[in-house]
């Protein structure tokens, strides 16, 4: 049975999952009143947005070693205030380098929030007997449903960007504040389960963290090909309507979230090896028929097969990277986060230059392939 400790601790990291959806969340749906109110052109606001995850990307093996130095705990309370806070920071920016800079900031803060809560999410499920980073994935993801709801009131109250960022920044901080005494990592050991395997060398492991880092790039680049280019290629290649191409990204974002909700449940039935191949499978197959398929609604169930694929992916990487190594399970977090990360900042730019060549079909056929590479080489994720 679970002490109601590990419970509390629980849905206190969930707590930090749901600032980091919130906030980027609702950044993201201000976006239009920034870039009038900064008077951006469209490749000003491309620059500014590129900040973010260069700010995450540059920081993220840091914000591993970080947490290893000075306990995940710790600095997990610390990031997640500090990120809420960082939030009212692009709100009173009044040029492009301002907005920049502040981005930057954000996105870091972003990274070492994200690095320390996966690190505390992936030690409490080794104590808690039973998967649960999958539910706390899910939480990220209802959270962005949540914080693009914020956006889209406030706009629609005439409230400025500032106003949003601090009203929401307000009530992230204390939420931050109420969570953080919550939070508790049991001290547990990877040869607890398996006592009789041997101890891996610390040459293989970081082999197989990796290995689980070029994993995660292949999920990632899968993700955001479907934010920036499932509307586009139901508009433009497909010929649909602005409102329905718009449908395909709801239905990847929906079902990644459905996803999530039952990953733990598949993951305690069927083990991370069989989760992440089905996964791979499902993303992969379901991608590549909507689009060989060719019609608007094989499209758009494409997309939703593969927001279906992914969501089981990332949150079994990794908690198995931290079984390999609880002790340094931020750092080999971070260095997981860094590399699918990169996968995520130029996985779209990719498939617009194989796009440029091949057409946008064909190019997303790419992540497709990807998703089957994981399929492949889900062995990795074995306990054992």
């Amino acid at each position: 049975m679970t002490s109601p400790e590990l419970r509390h601790s629980r849905v206190a990291i969930l707590a930090y999952f749901f600032i980091l959806g919130v906030g980027f969340a609702a950044w993201g749906a201000r976006l239009p009143a920034i870039k009038q109110s900064l008077h951006l052109s469209d490749g000003g606001l491309g620059l500014a947005l590129f900040a973010v995850p260069a700010g995450s990307v540059l920081t993220l093996a840091l914000s591993g070693r970080i947490a290893d130095r000075f306990g995940a705990v710790r600095v997990l309370r610390v990031a997640g205030v500090l990120f809420a806070a960082a939030l009212v920071l692009p709100g009173l920016a009044g040029n492009l380098a301002a907005l920049m800079v502040t981005l930057a900031v954000f996105g870091a803060l972003a990274g070492l929030l994200d690095v320390s809560m996966n690190a505390c999410g992936a030690r409490l499920e080794l104590g808690y007997g039973r998967p649960i980073m999958s539910s706390l994935h899910a939480g990220y993801s209802i959270a962005g449903l949540g914080g693009a709801a914020i956006g889209g009131v406030s706009a629609w109250l005439g409230a400025s960007p500032l106003a949003t960022f601090a009203v929401t920044a307000a009530a992230l901080t204390v939420l931050g504040l109420v969570a953080g005494p919550h939070v508790f990592i049991p001290a547990v050991t990877p040869r607890e389960e398996h006592p009789s395997d041997p101890a891996p060398s610390i040459r293989n492991i970081r082999r197989v963290i990796w290995v689980l880092g070029l994993l995660a790039l292949c999920g990632q680049v899968g993700e955001g090909s479907a934010g920036d280019w499932s509307a586009v290629y139901l508009h433009v290649d497909l010929g649909t309507s602005a409102a329905a191409a718009a449908v395909a990204l709801g239905a990847f974002s929906v079902t990644m979230a459905a996803g999530r909700v039952a990953g733990d449940r598949l993951a305690a039935r069927f083990g991370p090896v069989r989760l992440v191949r089905g996964s791979g499978l499902v993303a992969g197959l379901g991608l590549a028929g909507g689009l060989l398929i060719g019609t608007p609604a094989a499209a758009i169930a494409g997309f939703a097969l593969l927001g279906l694929g992914l969501a089981g992916i990332f949150p079994q990487i990794v908690t198995a990277a931290a079984r390999l190594d609880p002790e340094q399970a931020g750092r080999n977090i971070g260095r997981i986060a860094s590399v699918s990360y990169t996968g995520l900042l130029s996985g779209p730019v990719v498939i617009g230059a194989i796009a440029s060549g091949v057409g946008l079909r064909n190019a997303l056929l790419v992540p497709a392939a990807l998703a089957l590479v994981v399929a492949a080489a889900a062995g990795v994720m074995s306990p054992r």
